[in-house]
Formats: structure tokens, C-alpha cells, sequence
């Protein structure tokens, strides 16, 4: 008996959060207007391939541009740093990273929509640890590169036409 009234209170739960829109992350799926799809950006960058992989997974199907065919142009992702905080001495102690990208989506007989993915991350300056300090750097721009292509994917799953 408490085994059925357990079993309903969560097909209750359930359904709940069914109706009410809930969807887990990276259950994305492009509208069926970009499931072909052109992807034209520097393909020798992991930000590309990242970018290209988390459409695939979307299911989208990137072809060569044949002129009917939406077209999806990624920028670079640049960074920058400024000073977050400052020790007593003068010297840097944290750092707040921007990251951000712009794209683009050419849609045939549509306007060009622009979008940018952009985010802010900080990290510690340990300047007597400067191997651990730009495996650090490095590390947190991988992170971010996946996050601008997880964004980015996102951004266009939520388009309507």
C-alpha cells in the first residue's frame, strides 16, 4: 500500500513538472527550419568543432551552403580581463574574464539576426605560482568555450518562426 502511495505522489511530481514546461538542460532540439543547416566560422578552432558537435547533438544536419539553406556564422570568442580586487600592496589578487562571441543567422528571404553570448568569470592572480596560475587561465577558457557553444545552441532552440 505505501509502495502505490509513494508510486502516485511521484507520477503526480511528474506530470507537474510536464505541464508546467520543465525541461532538463541539454535536451535542446532546433525547430525544424534550422535542422539543415550551414556552419561557416574558422573551423580549425575547438571552438568550432565544440560549436559543431553541440548542433549535431541538437539534430541538426549541417550541410554545404547551396544558397537555400540557413546559414550560421560564428565569431571568435575573444576574452578580456580586468582588475577585480587589489592586495594591500599594490599588486592584482583577482581578476573578472569576459568572454564573448557574436553570431549570426541568415535565413533565405529573412532579415540577418545578430546575436551575442557573452559572461563574466573571475580568477585568483597567483603570481608565485605562475605554471598553476595559466593551467588556471587555461582551463576556465575551455570551460568557456564550451559554455558559449552550449549558448549558442541554446539561443537557437528557443528561436520561432
Amino acid at each position: 500500500m505505501l509502495t502505490r502511495i509513494k508510486a502516485l505522489v511521484l507520477l503526480t511530481l511528474t506530470l507537474m513538472l510536464a505541464g508546467c514546461g520543465f525541461q532538463l538542460r541539454g535536451g535542446d532540439s532546433l525547430p525544424p527550419e534550422l535542422q539543415r543547416l550551414v556552419l561557416d566560422g574558422d573551423d580549425k578552432t575547438q571552438f568550432y568543432r565544440l560549436v559543431s558537435a553541440r548542433l549535431l547533438r541538437a539534430g541538426a544536419q549541417l550541410v554545404e551552403n547551396d544558397g537555400d539553406t540557413p546559414v550560421l556564422t560564428i565569431g571568435a570568442l575573444g576574452q578580456g580581463n580586468t582588475t577585480a580586487s587589489i592586495q594591500p600592496t599594490g599588486d592584482t589578487l583577482e581578476y573578472a574574464a569576459r568572454f564573448g562571441t557574436r553570431f549570426t543567422l541568415d535565413l533565405p528571404d529573412e532579415p540577418r539576426q545578430v546575436f551575442n553570448v557573452t559572461f563574466n568569470r573571475s580568477f585568483l592572480d597567483k603570481s608565485d605560482q605562475a605554471l598553476a596560475s595559466s593551467r588556471e587561465q587555461q582551463q576556465l577558457r575551455e570551460q568557456m568555450e564550451l559554455e558559449a557553444a552550449e549558448q549558442i545552441v541554446r539561443q537557437l532552440s528557443r528561436l520561432s518562426f
